[in-house]
């Protein structure tokens, strides 16, 4: 969607993004009351985050914590509070859902029905040549005002894996106070989580026979 459009279009509540998308044919996302139709991924992405959801989920067998794959909602609030921590006045909530392509909760009070109700504790999104600018930016930015405490992003094209780990906040804590940290890494590397203590993920050892194309 390009700037012009945005400027054009009036933000979206979560309710009022309902309304007019849930029975849509195509899957859309809400960041900040704009939606983002999201094209089909390819199969190449698809064994990528077959590959990574496997390994966490075998990790996690018997832990407290839980794994999930797209499609599922996030719900991510705006901040009702300013930098200073001051609540914001003539606040209309503008809405923001994803559907990150995989996560972790680790708060089951956050898992509803419908979705994920807060910040997942740890997030991996896969990248492509239509997603890396919203991965990269729009969502990297929301994941971690929202209190998102670990991040990756997977770019298969350039065999990347930038690794961000945020500070323990939430969508109400003081700007000054969050900080983060990003490591980059290969697909000839193992990488290991920072909050998911003993979670090793070894990039060398995965089949990529498909080929990873643009969507």
């Amino acid at each position: 969607m390009d700037s012009q459009r945005k400027q054009n279009i009036v933000p979206l509540t979560i309710e009022e993004f309902h309304a007019i998308y849930k029975n849509d044919d195509e899957r859309y996302e809400l960041v900040d009351g704009i939606p983002y139709m999201m094209a089909a991924p390819n199969m190449g992405h698809q064994w990528l985050i077959t590959l990574l959801f496997g390994e966490i989920f075998n990790f996690l067998k018997g832990k407290k914590c839980r794994v999930f794959v797209a499609p599922c909602d996030v719900f991510l609030s705006e901040s009702v509070r300013d930098e200073d921590g001051k609540l914001k006045k003539n606040l209309r909530t503008k809405g923001t859902v994803v559907q990150p392509d995989i996560m972790v909760v680790c708060d089951d009070k956050k898992i509803k029905p419908d979705g994920c109700h807060g910040a997942p504790d740890f997030i991996i999104e896969i990248t492509s040549e239509s997603t890396r600018d919203k991965d990269k930016s729009l969502k990297l930015h929301k994941y971690f005002k929202s209190g998102v405490r670990e991040y990756w992003i997977v770019d298969s094209y350039e065999e990347t894996i930038d690794v961000y780990l945020f500070n323990a906040g939430n969508a109400n804590t003081n700007k000054r106070s969050r900080s983060a940290k990003v490591q980059t890494f290969g697909f000839e590397d193992k990488v290991r989580s920072n909050i998911l203590e003993g979670l090793e993920i070894d990039f060398a050892s995965f089949d990529f026979d498909l080929n990873f194309e643009s969507r």
